[in-house]
């Protein structure tokens, strides 16, 4: 249903309603400062699920020091966000039979980069607007109920929203 394969979703609800511990997943890829002129400043493979990788490159904008030939890494964060949560949305519907004609998802947020920048304790994120768009043939009240569900359950929605543990590590190579 709308490109998404409800039989597989409900076999792990079922596999994961019968032993938590199935639902987890590990994630873990890494990524690498590029020091060649002209090159996006950092880039990752990142592994999916069939062996293969996609490539992601982000590079800051020139008044921070970058060239601007990818996006910024905060744009893939926000963008993270809103497609778990549409994509969260998508898959509520589906799970509840509601088939989804056309979904849009759009997020808006100002970004301040003077903590970032050393020169105030300001959060670079005050807040964050996500926008759904939907088509769909349900009424207002089970497209709410999606949305409610949705907000429970989007994994993006969760990580933003909470507070996670932050452990960050420095590993020297060549101590000298």
């Amino acid at each position: 249903m709308h490109n998404m394969n409800v039989e597989a979703v409900e076999q792990t609800i079922a596999v994961a309603r019968q032993d938590p511990a199935a639902a987890v997943q590990p994630v873990a890829f890494d990524g690498q400062w590029q020091t060649e002129e002209g090159a996006a400043q950092f880039r990752t493979d990142i592994p999916l699920p069939n062996g293969e990788s996609v490539t992601f490159e982000c590079d800051y904008p020139p008044h921070m020091g970058g060239t601007g030939r990818a996006p910024n890494p905060l744009a893939y964060c926000f963008w993270g966000g809103i497609a778990c949560f549409a994509m969260t949305f998508a898959q509520e519907a589906a799970v509840k039979g509601v088939e989804i004609k056309s979904l849009r998802a759009r997020v808006s947020t100002e970004l301040d980069m003077s903590r970032a920048l050393g020169v105030s304790d300001r959060p670079p994120v005050q807040g964050i607007d996500w926008y759904l768009e939907v088509d769909a043939d349900a009424s207002p009240e089970l497209l709410a109920e999606i949305k409610a569900d949705s907000d429970e359950r989007c994994p993006g929605a969760y990580c933003i929203s909470n507070p996670i543990e932050l452990n960050t590590h420095l590993e020297i190579l060549d101590p000298q």
